[in-house]
């Protein structure tokens, strides 16, 4: 008998021990993927952006959450992919081009509706005005919108400057989302949007001689070894957004949630001042390579009334869309716009 409990005695401290070193893994952080499209360079926006957030979030959330970051495509996701990866937990988290999930919903083209907002202010105002809307559509596909980051305004990138209407005739321009390319195909251009991660190809072979982006979009990709000039137009700021699993959300300890969350207006205002940053910034390293910038004072107002006459019929068209939706954020844009 005296044998036998010992034995069990032996076997019970087996248990204990396993248990407690069960407890040791149990407390290890949870693990999260956050995938981006871009970011493959230190100095690119939604790097900096995203691993800002991410340390922002790890501090509060101390030892319950280790987030790793995967920029430039890494895990295999496009911008447009994120939305239904993120929705069925293929990874945890993302930052998505907003204007590329126009296949979900309409909405998501607003931030890129040419000329809507004209300056980093407005950009901001019409985020928090739309900011309920979006919500709204990702919580009805299982997941959470947290922060927002604006691109910086997109120019044209091309072989010549953009002085004349002539100039935008016929020219094969990538863009980035509808909104681009059916504004530069009304303004007689030959626009064919291309995802960032295929871009490169498409300039090397031929396949576009310009690209709509921001002049910081345009470093990141090196443009100067494609073309020479950069033309201010400052056709949008279309949003990048920050947005997790509903359910992974859920399975993290209140105070991982409670980091999530509370670091949200931080992270919005931080990537509006990095952004306000990249704005000019990349001149010098584009001139430094050759390209020459034209600013938006010397473009030619037939220029400019070329593309927002073509702008107006996308703005209507997606209002249309969109539905009473659209009526009420442009509204209520209007009231709170500087």
């Amino acid at each position: 008998m005296k044998t036998t409990w010992h034995k069990l005695l032996g076997s019970a401290t087996a248990v204990l021990a396993t248990a407690a070193l069960s407890g040791v893994a149990l407390a290890d952080p949870v693990k999260w993927d956050f995938s981006d499209e871009y970011g493959a360079n230190p100095s690119g926006l939604t790097y900096m952006a995203a691993e800002f957030c991410i340390a922002e979030v790890e501090k509060l959330a101390g030892d319950d959450l280790d987030i790793t970051y995967h920029g430039g495509g890494a895990l295999g996701f496009k911008s447009a992919d994120h939305f239904e990866a993120v929705q069925d937990g293929s990874v945890q988290a993302a930052v998505t081009l907003l204007t590329q999930l126009s296949g979900v919903d309409p909405l998501f083209n607003l931030s890129s509706l040419p000329f809507i907002a004209s300056s980093p202010e407005q950009a901001y105002q019409l985020w928090q005005v739309a900011r309920p809307e979006y919500e709204k559509v990702f919580e009805e596909n299982n997941m959470m919108l947290l922060w927002a980051l604006p691109n910086a305004p997109s120019g044209i990138h091309a072989k010549q400057p953009i002085n004349s209407v002539d100039a935008l005739k016929g020219l094969r321009i990538r863009t980035y989302d509808v909104n681009g390319t059916d504004t530069l195909k009304a303004a007689g251009a030959a626009p064919l949007q291309i995802a960032w991660a295929d871009l490169v190809p498409q300039l090397s072979t031929g396949g576009v001689d310009a690209v709509l982006t921001s002049a910081d979009g345009g470093k990141q990709l090196s443009v100067w070894d494609y073309v020479t000039d950069f033309t201010e137009v400052n056709y949008a700021m279309a949003l990048f957004v920050a947005h997790v699993n509903k359910d992974a959300f859920d399975r993290l300890s209140p105070a991982a949630q409670s980091a999530l969350m509370d670091t949200v207006d931080g992270c919005d205002k931080h990537n509006w001042e990095i952004m306000q940053e990249t704005m000019t910034s990349p001149y010098a390293v584009m001139r430094e390579n050759g390209m020459a910038i034209t600013p938006d004072d010397d473009v030619p107002q037939e220029v400019f009334d070329l593309l927002q006459e073509a702008a107006g019929q996308v703005r209507d068209a997606w209002i249309e869309e969109t539905g009473e939706r659209a009526n009420a954020i442009l509204a209520e844009f209007d009231k709170v716009r500087n």
